[in-house]
This record gives structure tokens, C-alpha cells and sequence, in this order.
């Protein structure tokens, strides 16, 4: 015991003065008001950002169509090679997606000023409730938006342009000038493509040999002599073999055909 003592010394207590107490006093309490705002900032930022984020659900369509059916009841038809964005739900008036590619929309109504957007790299269409098929991908130089039933509105993505269409009207905006142009066209041939159908609308056989190679991926080669002048109209359906849609083609048009490997010629008939 002795030793320990020895070796342990009491330690000497500082005298803090009255007026040394009061600061420390102070700072302590000024150091909890400031962490209580703190924490109120931070609790009403979290509360902001849960209120206005919206976990967004992204789908791609690559080889095949996909349909979709979102939180408020609005149907969407992806085609291939299409990316769709949108929330699990909808947590405020304005219903909002993203699309890069091709869809077809059956946007359910809702009362109220419950808009439904879809938005694009070059366009926006805002609607209450009602059908049509909007083609935006980003690689692309033009964006369309072709309206079947009810009415939507069209803005450009990069300018002041907006238009309101009418069923039977499509929308185009140029990624060059981002100007709007609006034609009359028929709206339900740009949407029949969700039931695997293949529509042409004045097209010539280089059109649709372009058309196939996109569907097929497969090189078409269009003989330099063949009738360009010609145009055709109708749809095909989409089938598994390119050589079945050929021969669908060939009664229609006058061509022939020859497929090597993944590479098609096509042809006048002689």
C-alpha cells in the first residue's frame, strides 16, 4: 500500500472562476439550441425530399412489345427498343413519365386537374385522358406524337412552341430547328404496330426494306433498278421468319427476293 501511494499522486483540481462558469454555462446551452435547429432542419428537408422524390421504375423493351399498366390505371405499349420511366405511384396532381423510344398510350381520366406527362428529348404532350401514340428516341432527329382519341397538348422540349391536336393530327418537331410542324395522317395505322402489325403509309419498297431491316436486323439490299416511283400503303403482321413476311410482300408488290444468310436482295420482277 505504501508503494502504491507512492506512485499514485492525487490530481490537482483547477479552481474555475464564477465568471468562467458562466460562459461554459452559456456555450453549453447555445450548443443545444443550435443542435435543436439542426435537427429541425434536417428532419424537415428528409420530409420535404419523401414528399416530392418519387422512385422511378425504368423498363426496357428490347426485343419484344411490353405492356404496362401504371398506378392510376393508364396502359402503355412499349415498342422494341424502348425505355420507359415512371413512378410506382403517383403522390401528386401532376402524373409524370419519361419515354425514349416508341408507345402507345391509353391514359386513364381523372377528375380534377390531374395531368398525365409524358416527357421527351425533344418533345412534351400533356393530357386529362385519352389515346395516342408518341415515337421519341433520343437518337432520332425527329419526335412525333399522333392523337386517335381525345385531345393532348404538344410543347417542344427546346422552344415555345405548344399545339393542341385534334384526333386524326400528328405533331413533328425537328431536333435541327426544334420547330413544330402538325399533318393530318391516319392515327390508328402509327399505333396498330402493339398488335404486331406492321403498317405502310405511302411508302416505297426502299421504306419498307428499311422498315424490315430495323425489325429483322438483317441487311437489305434494293437493286438500283427497281420501281421507286411507286408507293403502297396497308399493313403486314409481323411474323417469326423474315421469309414469311417476303412472301406477304411479294403478293402485293412486284418483287422478287433472295435471302443468304443475313442478307436479303430484293429485286424487280421480270
Amino acid at each position: 500500500m505504501r508503494r502504491l501511494k507512492s506512485v499514485v499522486q492525487p490530481a490537482e483540481i483547477p479552481v474555475v472562476s464564477e465568471k468562467k462558469k458562466n460562459q461554459v454555462k452559456h456555450l453549453f446551452l447555445w450548443t443545444r439550441y443550435a443542435a435543436a435547429v439542426l435537427v429541425l432542419v434536417l428532419i424537415g428537408w428528409l420530409s420535404f425530399k419523401g414528399l416530392t422524390s418519387e422512385d422511378m421504375i425504368r423498363v426496357y423493351a428490347d426485343n419484344k412489345i411490353r405492356k404496362i399498366e401504371l398506378a392510376d390505371g393508364t396502359k402503355v405499349w412499349l415498342n422494341k427498343g424502348s425505355m420507359f420511366e415512371y413512378p410506382e405511384t403517383f403522390t401528386n396532381d401532376n402524373r409524370k413519365v419519361r419515354l425514349n423510344g416508341e408507345a402507345y398510350f391509353e391514359v386513364a381520366r381523372q377528375t380534377g386537374k390531374h395531368k398525365f406527362t409524358v416527357e421527351s428529348k425533344l418533345m412534351t404532350v400533356v393530357v386529362h385522358g385519352t389515346i395516342f401514340n408518341m415515337r421519341s428516341y433520343d437518337k432520332d432527329t425527329v419526335a412525333e406524337t399522333s392523337l386517335i382519341e381525345g385531345e393532348v397538348l404538344v410543347e417542344s422540349a427546346n422552344d415555345d412552341s405548344k399545339i393542341v391536336l385534334l384526333p386524326g393530327q400528328k405533331a413533328i418537331v425537328e431536333k435541327n430547328n426544334h420547330k413544330m410542324v402538325v399533318k393530318e395522317t391516319n392515327s390508328l395505322m402509327d399505333g396498330i404496330w402493339r398488335n404486331n402489325m406492321v403498317p405502310f403509309q405511302n411508302a416505297t419498297v426502299q421504306d419498307i426494306a428499311k422498315v424490315l431491316e430495323d425489325l429483322y436486323h438483317v441487311k437489305i439490299e434494293v437493286r438500283k433498278d427497281i420501281d421507286l416511283e411507286h408507293t403502297y400503303s396497308g399493313m403486314i403482321e409481323k411474323k417469326e421468319k423474315l421469309e414469311d413476311v417476303m412472301k406477304t410482300l411479294q403478293n402485293s408488290i412486284p418483287i422478287r427476293y433472295k435471302i443468304e444468310s443475313d442478307k436479303v436482295l430484293i429485286e424487280p420482277m421480270e
